[in-house]
């Protein structure tokens, strides 16, 4: 238990409206990840610390992630602190589809570059097939602004989708990032 109260002390300053519950519960889940190596809820039900009942956990975990809406730009915060990613920092957006049976998630993401590895910290669920729009690219980069106004950005990287006069007319003129990309 010595893990769990070490995590729950190193969360609990940047997750200043979660109560000590939802803390406990947080860093229990975390060291079950680490433990069962695996996101299947039954599996993790099983790697959690304590005297409860593996079904108790599987319970718990279901209620946490069907009752609770996570705010990720507190989970935003909360990594780029935890990390100590120094600035300038290096953004990459990027999409991705993800097929569950017959579901698919097309999914765009605003990640920050630390140590070579994309760290996806923003992120839309654009509930449509096919690349993103310059709205939605915009949009997100605004959110990121909204949670990092005082951010100092290198450059953004991005492959060969993310074209486009009106996007680049954006990132020049009003968001004054440079940028990277894989075009030819």
């Amino acid at each position: 238990m010595h893990q769990i109260t070490l995590i729950r002390k190193t969360l609990q300053p940047h997750l200043p409206d979660w109560h000590g519950a939802r803390i406990t519960f947080l860093a229990l889940f975390l060291v079950a990840l680490f433990r069962v190596k695996t996101v299947d809820l039954s599996q993790l039900a099983t790697g959690f610390m304590g005297n409860a009942k593996t079904e108790s956990n599987y319970k718990r975990l279901q209620r946490f992630f069907t009752g609770f809406e996570l705010n990720y730009f507190s989970v935003s915060k909360l990594v780029v602190n935890l990390m100590q990613i120094p600035q300038p920092w290096v953004l990459s957006v990027d999409r991705t589809s993800w097929e569950f049976g017959n579901c698919c998630h097309n999914i765009l993401t605003l990640g920050i570059v630390h140590n070579g590895i994309a760290l996806p910290l923003f992120w839309w669920m654009l509930g449509k097939k096919g690349n993103s729009n310059t709205d939605e690219r915009i949009d997100l980069l605004g959110e990121f602004f909204c949670v990092f106004p005082s951010a100092k950005v290198a450059y953004l990287t991005a492959d060969r989708e993310f074209l486009g006069k009106e996007w680049f007319e954006y990132l020049i003129d009003h968001a004054n990032l440079r940028f990277a990309s894989d075009s030819p």
